[in-house]
């Protein structure tokens, strides 16, 4: 799809493209109003092949549909569903900021773990979004059973302003989905793939709790937990591999911290802490058991000292743009 096609996009401004990935693509737009509105949002898109695949199409309405529901300060927003330039697109909020992965990469690049504290705040910010999602119910009262099945470093975000966001429920399932279907696809990023998951089971909201146990593992030790292509390899790795201490990689992580983690990354489902909430409760008692803890202005302090270079004031940092 051509950036210059859709410059001007019925109420919407391109500003710039700055991401694609293997379904489509995100710019940074500008919604338009009278008397001179306007408001900074993302646009994701499908790519226009896709549209002709039933399960690719059916899975982004849904996303839309599902999100615009979910309505939670962890969560990215979505605002609508629109026709663009003969695609599919949803309008949501613009996240100013980082994902993990990114945070992880520049710890890599200068040899650093993430403070402890700062890896549990963040993963409970997720927890949170996770727990809302969850328990969330339908108009009529109905729980929707929501499984994000794609919890995993890239899908999380921090702003620059310390707030972090669960977002991309592209692959995201509630009760409308059936047991069978499921079985016929696997779908996730394989090294964040629950047991059940991998196997190509039916998943619950503990498949949720699993992954978000690897992203932890990973915001502590700087390592990838199951760090394998194809869900061959994680199965026999779920099978056969001990859970490491992430004391190995990083001495300075409090020893509290290893039951949690063990807990979420219990491969018995029914052993598994069995719900967000419980999470949310047992990472915000390490943290503020004592007192004080992180919040959210710490954590956008720390990122501005991991990333100096980057101008936090512009809506979109060159450092952040990617060529067109």
């Amino acid at each position: 799809m051509n950036l210059d096609s859709f410059q001007y996009v019925s109420s919407f401004r391109i500003i710039s493209e700055v991401a694609q990935g293997g379904m489509g693509r995100v710019y940074l737009a500008e919604q338009l109003g009278v008397s001179g509105f306007t408001k900074t949002v993302g646009i994701k898109t499908i790519r226009r092949e896709l549209i002709d695949s039933g399960l690719f199409r059916d899975l982004f309405i849904a996303e839309a549909k599902l999100v615009a529901d979910l309505i939670h300060e962890n969560i990215q927003q979505v605002y609508h569903l629109i026709d663009m330039a003969g695609s599919f697109a949803i309008v949501m909020e613009w996240v100013h900021g980082l994902t993990f992965e990114d945070i992880n990469q520049r710890l890599d690049e200068k040899n650093k773990y993430l403070p402890p504290d700062l890896a549990v705040f963040m993963t409970s910010r997720a927890a949170r979004a996770l727990s809302y999602a969850h328990d969330k119910r339908d108009r009529d009262g109905r729980r929707l059973n929501v499984v994000h099945r794609d919890v995993s470093p890239v899908n999380i975000f921090a702003s620059w302003q310390g707030v972090v966001k669960l977002a991309d429920f592209g692959i995201a399932k509630t009760l409308s989905v059936s047991g069978p279907d499921e079985r016929q696809q696997i779908m996730g990023k394989v090294p964040y793939m629950s047991p059940e998951q991998a196997r190509g089971e039916v998943t619950d909201h503990r498949t949720d709790i699993f992954a978000l146990g690897l992203v932890l593992f990973e915001m502590l030790t700087g390592e990838q937990l199951y760090p394998v292509e194809n869900v061959e390899q994680v199965v026999e790795l779920h099978r056969s591999k001990a859970i490491p201490s992430p004391r190995e990689w990083n001495p300075a992580i409090p020893a509290e911290i290893e039951p949690l983690l063990r807990r979420l990354l219990e491969r018995d489902v029914n052993k598994r802490y069995q719900h967000a909430s419980d999470v949310v409760r047992d990472l915000e008692l390490f943290m503020y058991g004592g007192g004080y803890g992180p919040t959210n202005e710490k954590l956008a302090d720390y990122l501005d000292q991991l990333f100096p270079e980057v101008d936090k004031h512009r809506l979109l940092p060159e450092e952040m743009i990617r060529p067109q």
